[in-house]
């Protein structure tokens, strides 16, 4: 499996490349509590889960820019991506964070933007095996 042309493929969409500062956490999530003797009783639950925090991009011309929002509309989707752990695509099940922009480029007879600036979101690991 792969992405043509970039990094990230949500649903049908092939993202830009990010710009630099793109971070990948990986949480993992456990049960616990204390024994009567104080030590601590753990149990992984689930896989590690992803986030990338601080997708970002510097400049995005709004045709582009609009088609992100769009999947960021539909709130979750199927993210394939590059690994570092498995060194391959893999997909997950994911959600949208939160997403923001400066408007850059306005053309001054319409009004319109056509250029956005710091354009950035968050995608977040759901925890599905798809």
């Amino acid at each position: 499996m792969s992405v043509t042309n970039g990094m990230f493929k949500i649903n049908d969409l092939v993202l830009p490349y990010p710009d630099k500062g793109l971070k990948t956490a990986r949480q993992q999530l456990v049960d616990s509590a204390r024994n009567a003797q104080g030590e601590v009783v753990a149990q992984k639950i689930n896989r590690r889960l992803i986030k990338l925090e601080g997708l970002s991009w510097k400049y995005l011309p709004t045709a582009t820019w609009s088609a992100i929002l769009n999947e960021i509309e539909k709130f979750e989707g199927l993210l394939t991506f590059y690994d570092a752990r498995t060194r391959s695509f893999i997909t997950r099940r994911v959600y949208w964070g939160d997403a923001t922009d400066e408007p850059w480029e306005i053309n001054p007879a319409t009004g319109e933007v056509l250029v956005y600036m710091n354009c950035q979101c968050n995608i977040i690991d759901m925890g599905y095996e798809d």
